[in-house]
């Protein structure tokens, strides 16, 4: 799986980053969906937002290779 090169800290970012991610887009308007309450769809972008910058600052928080591997 794409998180066994990553810290827990860094595991935690990819998977909060990317549900939050889906939140706002699940509310966007790409999305379409109908009677979305004006406050969800209007926080759907910084909501996106948040979320690819967490999947972004989760590439930081990578193990230390260790040298006694071949």
């Amino acid at each position: 799986m794409f998180a066994k090169s990553k810290t827990t800290p860094g595991k935690w970012l990819v998977y909060l980053g990317l549900w939050i991610f889906a939140a706002g887009f699940a509310f966007s308007e790409i999305v379409g969906l109908d009677d979305t309450p004006y406050l969800l769809e209007a926080a759907s972008i910084p909501l996106m937002v948040i979320g690819l910058l967490m999947l972004l600052s989760s590439n930081f928080f990578t193990k230390k290779r260790s040298e006694n591997r071949s």
